[in-house]
Formats: C-alpha cells, sequence, structure tokens
C-alpha cells in the first residue's frame, strides 16, 4: 500500500509526475487507520549531540525516522534554516567552504523528503546554493520564493532542470485522503537573485481554490509566530503549519488549525499523525518528540557524521585554531541559548562583549546576538573548538567613533529586536535608567559628544535587519579602525573572547 507525493508548480492545475523516491509501503502491523505520519524539523545546524551529548543528534534522528517507517507510511521534513549558519559550514574543504554540503549529505542519508527555504539558507550565495541543491535526493517546495527573473529555482538533474513545485500532494497509503502543502519563507535574507512574493499573493497563486473533501490542507513555513498566527486566521482552511524560525518548541491553536515548531538543532521533532475522519472531517495527533540519549544513534550515521567532523577539524587547524585545545574551565554557565540571548542581555553575552575590549581604550562595545550561534549553555572544560562553536563566523573587531545620536539610536531600538539576530548584546558601561534614558559610564549618552565604540565589522557595515542605517553613510559614524592582534593581524572576535575567559577562569 504505497503513498505518493505529487507535486505541483506554479499553477495549481498543473501537475508534475510522481514523485517515484517517495514511495513506501506501510508495514503490517494491525493499524485500524489509513494513517499518514509526518515528522518535521526545522532549524537544524548542528549534525552531532549537544550538551554534552544528552541531547540532539542527527543519527538519533535516523532512528527516529526508520522507527516510524516501520509503522507508517512517514515523510519526513525541514521547515528551512539547514545550510546556515553553522560552525561546520564554515569549515573549507577542497578549497571551499562547506556551506552545508555536510548537512545534504547526511539529510540524504536519513532519508529527508521535503524540505523548504529557510531565511538563512541564502546566507551562503548563488553558487553554493545551486550545488547544495544540486546534491540533494529530496524534494524541496517554495511558494513564494522565485529566482529574480520570476522563475521557480531548480535542480540540475541528468535529464534537464527540475523545478520546485510550489504545491504538494502527499498521498494517503489507501487513497482516501491527501494532505495538500504550502510553503513560505519570511523575507528577512532577500539577495538580488530573488523575488519574494507577498504571502497572499503566493497563496492565491498556487493553493487551490477549491479543495476535494478528502484534502487536507497544511504549510510547511519559516516565517515568525506573528506570521504563521496571521496566515492561519486569514486562512480558515488551513489545518496544520508546520513551521520554523523561532527556535524553541512552540504549539497554538487558532480555530481549527494548530502551528508546531520543534526546538533548533534536533533537540526534539514534531510528528503529525493524520487520518480521515468521519465523511469531512480529519483528526491530527501532534506530538513533540525528544531526541536524547534515550534513543540509539544509527551507527552508519554516527560513522558519516565522524567523517565531516574530521574534515572541518582539519580546515579549523589551517585556520590556526586547534579544535581540541582546552581554552579554559568555565566555573560559570555561560548561556548561549537563543531563547535567552536574543530576548535579555546574559552571562555570554558579557562575555563576548568583554572580550571586544581587550588591549584596547574603548568606551565600550556591543555585539549581534546573531553571531553568538551556539544555542547550548558553555561549562566546564572549554576548546577552541567550543569557541567557534560559539561565534562560528568570527569577525573582524572594528574600533568606531561615533556620535552619541548615533549610539541613542541603536540603543533605543533593541527592544523591539528582541527574539532576532539584531538584538544587541551590550557592555556593562551602558546602563538605562527607569525612565528610559542610556547611560555609559554613568554620565547621560551626550548626542553630539563622540564616543569609541568596539564591534564587529559585520555590524558596523549596516548588514545586519534593523541596524541597517548604522554604517560609514551615516553622518554620526566618523571614524572605522580595525583592531590589530599582538602580530599585527586584523584581531578576530574569538580572540579576544578567549582572551577575555582566560583572564576570568586562567587558563
Amino acid at each position: 500500500m504505497p503513498f505518493t507525493i505529487n507535486c505541483i508548480h506554479m499553477r495549481p492545475s498543473t501537475l508534475l509526475a510522481t514523485f517515484s523516491g517517495l514511495l513506501y509501503t506501510i508495514a503490517s502491523l494491525g493499524q485500524t487507520k489509513d494513517t499518514l505520519c509526518l515528522l518535521q524539523i526545522n532549524d537544524i545546524y548542528e549534525i552531532a549531540p549537544l550538551q554534552g551529548g544528552r541531547t540532539g543528534g542527527i543519527a538519533r534522528i535516523a532512528t527516529v525516522i526508520d522507527e516510524h517507517r516501520k509503522r507508517y507510511p512517514t515523510t519526513v521534513l525541514v521547515a528551512g534554516d539547514f545550510l546556515s549558519p553553522s560552525l561546520m559550514g564554515t569549515a573549507v574543504v577542497d578549497k571551499e567552504r562547506l556551506s552545508g554540503k555536510q548537512m545534504i549529505d547526511l539529510f540524504n542519508k536519513i532519508g529527508v523528503d521535503i524540505v523548504t527555504f529557510g531565511n538563512h539558507e541564502f546566507d551562503i550565495g548563488e553558487a553554493p546554493l545551486q550545488k547544495r541543491i544540486d546534491e540533494s535526493n529530496f524534494q524541496w517546495v517554495s511558494g513564494n520564493v522565485r529566482r529574480d527573473d520570476g522563475s521557480p529555482f531548480f535542480k540540475n538533474r541528468h535529464d534537464g532542470k527540475q523545478s520546485f513545485p510550489s504545491y504538494l500532494r502527499i498521498e494517503a497509503p489507501n487513497g482516501k485522503f491527501s494532505v495538500g502543502l504550502f510553503s513560505l519563507t519570511l523575507p528577512s535574507n532577500r539577495p538580488p537573485y530573488t523575488k519574494f512574493l507577498p504571502y497572499a499573493d503566493a497563496l492565491r497563486e498556487t493553493v487551490p481554490q477549491e479543495l476535494s473533501k478528502r484534502e487536507m490542507l497544511a504549510g510547511i513555513t519559516h516565517l515568525s509566530l506573528q506570521e504563521d498566527m496571521d496566515i492561519l486566521q486569514q486562512n480558515p482552511r488551513i489545518r496544520l503549519v508546520m513551521g520554523g524560525h523561532e527556535h524553541e518548541n512552540i504549539y497554538k491553536e487558532i480555530g481549527q488549525g494548530r502551528i508546531t515548531k520543534a526546538d533548533a538543532n534536533g533537540k526534539t521533532i514534531y510528528r503529525h499523525l493524520i487520518w480521515r475522519q468521519g465523511r469531512r472531517g480529519f483528526g491530527i495527533q501532534s506530538t513533540l518528540l525528544p531526541i536524547d540519549v534515550t534513543i540509539a544513534a544509527k551507527p552508519e550515521v554516527t560513522a558519516a557524521v565522524k567523517a565531516w567532523e574530521d574534515k572541518a577539524y582539519t580546515s579549523f587547524r589551517n585556520a590556526g585554531f586547534e579544535p581540541s585545545r582546552k581554552v579554559v574551565t568555565v566555573t560559570d554557565t555561560l548561556n548561549g541559548l537563543e531563547n535567552s540571548i536574543r530576548y535579555q542581555q546574559n552571562s555570554l553575552g558579557k562575555a563576548v562583549t568583554q572580550g571586544l575590549m581587550m588591549g584596547g581604550k574603548a568606551d565600550a562595545s556591543i555585539i549581534n546576538s546573531g553571531s553568538v550561534r551556539i544555542d547550548d549553555v558553555v561549562t566546564g572544560s572549554l576548546t577552541e573548538l567550543d569557541v567557534i562553536r560559539i561565534m562560528p563566523f568570527g569577525g573582524r573587531v572594528v574600533e568606531l567613533t561615533l556620535k552619541g545620536d548615533l549610539i541613542l539610536r541603536i540603543l533605543q531600538g533593541n527592544e523591539g529586536r528582541q527574539g532576532l539576530g539584531g538584538y544587541l548584546q551590550l557592555h556593562k558601561r551602558f546602563t538605562q535608567s527607569a525612565t528610559g534614558t542610556w547611560d555609559l559610564n554613568g554620565k547621560p549618552i551626550e548626542p553630539g559628544q563622540t564616543y569609541r565604540i568596539r564591534t564587529i565589522e559585520y555590524l558596523a557595515e549596516g548588514k545586519e535587519n534593523g541596524l541597517e542605517f548604522f554604517n560609514a553613510k551615516d553622518p554620526s559614524f566618523l571614524r572605522s579602525e580595525p583592531v590589530m592582534d599582538a602580530n599585527g593581524k586584523p584581531l578576530d572576535i574569538r580572540m579576544g573572547l578567549m582572551e577575555y575567559l582566560r583572564s576570568q577562569f586562567g587558563g
């Protein structure tokens, strides 16, 4: 009793051939329902377990997938953000950055079926993105993201280009119903080779206006929670939105629909069991599954993870880091979890801003929380690999001369960036009074006065969403000077962080 995935392109009336790689036979286990199983993963950058091996790990996810496929016709979906950003993606292998190559290989091995774009898929550049697409064995779907000429993205195959569908149908094994799947991605990263349709236009263009009674409408999205909620409220036909972007597990019901998001980096995944209920209805059972030490890792996937780690470590050694070398023993707990560092000033943010200040006499420092990607707590023995995991992209340290009015604009908008990569971690010399005014070194920041602030080049070039005005074109941006290390080379923020941690914890 196989099930199939049918692909629909730009116009819902145009059906593609059946995606032949997604035919499965349901195991005979005495099931009483014609049930589909959807396994939802989102925002996954790490391939090995986290938190000392206690949680996550793609080899454990492989075991979960295998076990479900023994019982149910199972489709594995990834709701965006898997090619970037990650520690391993920055490694240079065969003279090229990996840029997610390791994720494509492992997704192929564990049997991922369907993916959609996250906003960070576009970080790696057009040519590397096309390479990753061409290397994949799974189906990509995109409802609102097009190439700059309006045409769909595509996969190069031996028999020509295979355009991404904008709508899919997943058929139940006994043909009693299907799940219609649309896709949307938020336009926070919009490189020139892309074009993003408004959500409403994309839904109107891709979702059939008339759904049969046997078709349940669902979405695989990479949007903010509020955007997912808005879409669900505006489209009551939608029963299930499998989303990403927030990095923490979310379950929210609106009317007859629901939104689900799993924790980032495979700490949890969502399972959705779907069956026909009565003549017009559908039953949905959504369960958040922890990926932890209770799940045995699939040996061949563990071996593949190790092989990628070995390649990445060689790259880091070539860049001047020794992954296994101990930096310090951290006796405190530095919180790098995204649900902390993107919402409040915290211990790891303090350490990074202190690292920016090492060897200089600047007034203060700032760092975008999105530059911290570890999504884990840091404590105990810390190696250079761990420091790279904290800030995989590093960043050249610069010292800026700014007028106070620009600093105030940057600080006053910070609360509005909570939850985003542009939420700033601030050096301890910045303080805010009960009335909302900002001080630096215990004195009010004066709009016309000049200050010396350290940060990284990326932030000082206006590349962070919500901080585009923060660049040399602003009249209050007076000067930017690179900070050099003891050898006269540009200082990488990770080196500054290690120096600070050694000063605090010894080593």
